[in-house]
């Protein structure tokens, strides 16, 4: 059983440090980039001055963001105080385990569940749409009777060959028709070459 007063309070100075930042972040970020620099023009700095700048910017746009998500994720635990329902996963029902409220006071999940929650989220958003479409991926292998037939590196020289510019001409610069399709310099060698050597 979890000591719902040692939460609640948890929880407000929780939201009480989260509302302190936000209000810090928006007041930073109400002033313009050139009143925050403290300079009277940005035209003598020099461009990675302003690229810190704005990088320190962007940065505290995502801490804003953060702040407000969890000072959400806080008004709802202490709405479930309220209503009874703290302390159990709101997916399965089971009890939430004191470690876990202890380190994310905030939770609504169980360990099970979240971790259910973020493979999901990973599976989703984790691989470009294309690779449904596509069979094979760049190091990927299509095996034939003899071994690879075709790998990725043939993939990409096969469409490398098409990419040539006009009026260059290759011979010069190395490329051999009778390479195409090597990718070490071991490949090379006939077995003529080798049945000589012995």
């Amino acid at each position: 059983m979890c000591d719902k007063e040692y939460y609640r309070q948890k929880l407000a100075k929780m939201r009480e440090r989260l509302s302190k930042e936000i209000k810090t972040l928006e007041n930073q970020l109400t002033q313009s980039q050139g009143d925050s620099l403290e300079e009277l023009t940005t035209y003598d700095n020099h461009p990675a001055d302003i690229g810190s700048e704005t990088f320190q910017r962007s940065k505290d746009i995502g801490l804003l963001d953060n702040s407000r998500l969890l000072l959400r994720e806080v008004e709802v635990a202490l709405q479930r105080i309220e209503d009874g329902a703290y302390g159990t996963c709101e997916n399965c029902g089971q009890k939430i385990s004191q470690g876990r409220l202890l380190t994310i006071p905030y939770t609504t999940l169980c360990r099970t569940c979240k971790g259910k929650q973020e493979k999901r989220e990973t599976l989703s958003f984790g691989r470009p749409v294309e690779e449904e479409v596509f069979p094979t991926s760049y190091g990927d292998t299509l095996q034939g009777e003899e071994g690879v037939v075709f790998d990725g590196e043939d993939s990409y020289q096969a469409v490398a060959r098409y990419n040539k510019l006009p009026n260059v001409y290759y011979e010069d610069i190395g490329e051999d028709e009778d390479e195409i399709g090597l990718v070490e310099d071991i490949e090379k060698i006939s077995n003529r070459d080798y049945k000589r050597q012995l």
